[in-house]
């Protein structure tokens, strides 16, 4: 995915292990990585406390211009969205409160 986003010209901005972000005519990209612990939960790489819910990454997939991938569930997207000043630091941009409130929206038409 990196490389893909490279390729299509975005900037790459490495965060740290958890984390790489891609900048491109002021378009922000964010990869969180994850894995599974020992245990079988879904971790965030550098937050081993970070345990992201069971239903996080649904087996569906989705195809965007050839490239099939997991989307992650709305519900745990949001979480991470209320969390992520407190896990990384980084204060939340404007750009992720627009976010939140478009992942509220989608939760919400969802129930």
């Amino acid at each position: 995915m990196e490389q893909a986003l490279i390729n299509a010209g975005f900037q790459i901005k490495p965060v740290g292990e958890f984390q790489t972000d891609f900048l491109k005519h002021n378009v922000d990209v964010s990869l969180v990585f994850v894995r599974y612990s020992d245990n079988g939960y879904i971790v965030a790489n550098g937050f081993k406390d970070w345990v992201w819910r069971k239903d996080s990454l649904p087996m569906e997939l989705y195809n965007s211009q050839g490239v099939s991938i997991n989307v992650l569930n709305p519900s745990q997207l949001f979480e991470e969205k209320r969390v992520y000043e407190h896990g990384t630091g980084r204060t939340l941009r404007s750009k992720d409160l627009k976010s939140i409130e478009i992942i509220q929206q989608i939760i919400d038409a969802k129930s």
